[in-house]
């Protein structure tokens, strides 16, 4: 064996332990992704919850006693802590889930290992999980995305991973009604309606497009028109 040889095996032997030991740290990163998540999530809750109810609290529970008051705060701020927490941190597991999926799926599409006359509701099954898991419009991406590139723990690798991990976790986190999910509900749905407009905006789509719907000029309006109706 000579030395151009022995180069070429000790060079695919080092690429080979840096994949594995990228692959552990991609695995690590997710987690650690997760259990930021966790916390983060946790923290906030508590962050944005505990001011609102005290306010909320002493200024409509005049009745309550001194020491049932500090009850419904930390039960409110508990109840929002907790579903955030939880929310984000099955959020970012699923995430973790939909990414290792969606890599393992195009590896087991071709003709390694699969027969050519694999049977018809096989081939309906992978299209079925594969539609399920990357999306309708799959194959489109993976024309326009390349799977090589590594996607940041805790980020999306689609954006129909985002709209799939956030619709679970809505359902099984937020989809117990109750006054803190309600309220949240009801902030998101009106930060998505205002999102919907602004990129209408910037889409040109009329009448949203037109200068004299500026946000400027058109904020006092709509102020006039959502305090005039509550």
């Amino acid at each position: 064996m000579n030395n151009n040889e022995t180069a070429l095996i000790d060079a695919a032997t080092n690429r080979e332990s840096l994949h594995n030991i990228s692959s552990t740290t991609s695995a690590w990163d997710e987690v650690a992704a997760i259990i930021s998540g966790l916390i983060g999530g946790g923290r906030y809750g508590l962050k944005i919850r505990i001011p609102h109810a005290f306010v909320m609290t002493f200024l409509f529970g005049n009745k309550l006693p001194f020491r049932r008051k500090l009850q419904v705060i930390a039960k409110l701020a508990a109840e929002h802590s907790i579903n955030l927490a939880s929310f984000a941190c099955l959020y970012k597991f699923l995430l973790a889930s939909l990414k290792v999926l969606s890599r393992l799926i195009p590896q087991n599409d071709g003709s390694g290992g699969a027969p050519v006359h694999s049977g018809i509701l096989r081939r309906l099954i992978k299209s079925v999980v594969s539609m399920v898991i990357n999306g309708p419009f799959s194959s489109s991406l993976k024309r326009t995305l390349n799977p090589s590139v590594s996607t940041p723990a805790g980020i999306p690798q689609h954006p129909y991973h985002a709209f799939l991990a956030g619709a679970v976790g809505g359902y099984i986190v937020w989809g117990r009604y109750s006054s803190v999910n309600y309220q949240l509900i009801l902030y998101l749905s009106s930060r998505i309606l205002v999102g919907c407009i602004k990129l209408a905006r910037e889409k040109g789509i009329r009448p949203f497009s037109w200068k004299k719907l500026k946000f400027a000029n058109s904020y006092p309006y709509g102020a006039a028109v959502i305090w005039g109706t509550v």
